[in-house]
């Protein structure tokens, strides 16, 4: 069953049930009180009967056995019966089933006719349903019976009442029965009228609000399934309530983020394919290079000793370019897998700069290469580096620059100097023709590559190793075209981290 049939029913089932119990409380109530709204309507026509007994009991007290004419009619005209009780035989009236139980009333209340009508009434109580009126000047008197009120006095000499009866308790009880009926008719009309218009609300605003809950989550539905089947250039347009608006802007930029992911994890992978395809036509070329001079040493082709050492030396120098593309191949497999170590140590940058140029210099035929270090001050902070990975970054950069200055010799400008808000920052120039300014944003992305012909060896991830230790460093690197390629470092200074600085352990790539 779809939600929107779940919660329309949940709606109806619990509006339907709290009507219902509603209406069963209504009529359990009416039940529960109903003698008491009797009793009350009793009483209140009691009340008004009392004002035509009063005006009763001068014609009853005037009444004799053969004498009754005007009490029969002023009782009938005020809504009475003339009745006359002789010998304990109901003579004149109708009291229908209940003369037996009138007169044993009368007896109690004005003594036996047979006796002289000694009253014996009781007290008046106002708590009973036969309370006694007692008349002002004779011995007629007003009871109520059984609902009923009774206007008569004793006639001894004849063995005799005579009485007036306002019958009126049945009509009340069925005129209270009828009013009891008619309220419970009412209510269950109204209660009726009161469900179907409660329904007919219940579906319009279910309705409503199934549109708006169903309207979006179909969306996103339909969102969802296009993502399964791989579309995710279309989004999901939605104008709405404003928290599922930002529900589907959610969605519409996790949608964009999985499509940039696998945008970038398609173009790492080319990059990735073409790497390994250019490393590998890069390695074939020293590699022919080694096996044909030793060949030729094999051979007796260098049948000199200078011949010799020159094939030698050679196949010596190829080695050193495979050993720089495995190591490169190397290095970028640590950090893909977050195992390259950092030990951090506190160093005077300048003085580890020279360092490294007099190392290389002594290595570097300078007709090609040609390195300077200049120091903009004397005293400078000291930073925290890790001595074998920086090194990394100034190979990487004398290769690149080697590599694409397009000049000979080619002249390596190393300038350091302290920036109080950055810190400490070495510039490595060249004197090459720099690169292209649209190029220039992504020269430290991984595998891209300037050369996108493959004129120069490379494997397009020496400056994103650059870019990878400075960042482990806290610290930032930059390019821009200053008569040349100009890379700017920013080396943090006096910053401790996880230690007192003499030699911590960072957590970068790890």
């Amino acid at each position: 069953m779809s939600l929107k049939k779940r919660m329309f029913r949940s709606n109806m089932t619990i509006l339907c049930t709290a009507l219902f119990s509603l209406m069963l409380i209504l009529i359990f109530v009416l039940i529960l009180f109903e003698d008491s709204f009797e009793g009350q309507f009793r009483l209140l026509s009691q009340g008004k009967v009392e004002r035509h007994a009063v005006s009763l009991l001068t014609a009853v007290e005037n009444a004799h056995p053969g004498n009754t004419a005007y009490l029969e009619f002023i009782a009938e005209k005020n809504g009475y019966e003339t009745v006359i009780i002789q010998n304990g035989r109901v003579v004149r009236g109708n009291v229908g089933d209940q003369a037996e139980h009138l007169t044993e009333f009368l007896e109690n209340e004005l003594g036996s006719a047979e006796h002289g009508g000694k009253e014996t009434a009781k007290p008046d109580d106002p708590d009973t349903d036969n309370a006694k009126i007692p008349a002002a000047d004779g011995n007629a008197s007003i009871f109520f019976w059984q609902g009923d009120t009774v206007v008569a006095k004793n006639v001894p000499a004849e063995n005799m009442y005579i009485a007036a009866v306002y019958y009126k308790s049945g009509e009340e009880h069925s005129s209270l029965q009828n009013l009891f009926i008619t309220v419970i008719l009412v209510i269950l009309l109204v209660g009726a009228a009161a469900i179907f218009i409660l329904l007919f609300l219940a579906s319009f605003f279910t309705h409503r609000m199934n549109r708006l809950v169903m309207e979006p989550v179909e969306k996103l539905m339909e969102g969802a399934e296009r993502i399964g089947d791989g579309n995710l250039s279309e989004e999901i347009d939605y104008q709405g309530e404003e928290e599922f608006e930002h529900v589907c802007r959610a969605f519409n930029d996790m949608q964009r983020m999985i499509l940039e992911d696998k945008k970038q994890r398609e173009k790492n992978e080319r990059a990735r394919t073409d790497m390994v395809t250019g490393i590998s036509h890069d390695l074939r070329t020293p590699l022919t290079s080694i096996r044909g001079y030793i060949k030729g040493v094999l051979d007796g082709v260098a049948d000199t000793p200078e011949k010799k050492e020159m094939y030698l030396r050679t196949a010596y120098e190829s080695t050193g370019e495979m050993n720089s593309l495995l190591q490169k191949l190397f290095d970028f497999s640590r950090m893909e897998s977050g195992q390259m170590p950092f030990h951090m140590v506190r160093v005077d940058l300048a003085e580890f700069a020279d360092a490294y140029v007099a190392q290389r210099e002594a290595v570097t035929d300078r007709n090609k290469v040609q390195m300077q270090v200049h120091r903009e001050t004397e005293q400078m902070p000291d930073v925290l580096l890790d001595v074998d990975q920086v090194p990394r970054i100034f190979d990487n950069l004398l290769e690149n620059s080697i590599k694409y200055a397009k000049v000979c010799p080619v002249k390596i400008d190393i300038r350091i100097y302290e920036n109080l808000e950055k810190g400490v920052i070495l510039e490595w120039k060249d004197n090459g023709t720099g690169v292209p300014e649209e190029k220039l944003p992504h020269i430290f992305e991984r595998f891209y590559r300037c050369d996108e012909s493959r004129n120069e060896k490379g494997s397009g991830v020496g400056l994103y190793v650059v870019k990878y230790i400075m960042e482990c460093h806290k610290g930032t690197v930059k390019a821009v075209n200053d008569n040349g390629l100009k890379i700017q470092m920013f080396f943090p200074c006096e910053e401790k981290k996880r230690g007192d600085g003499n030699g911590t352990d960072s957590d970068c790539g790890r």
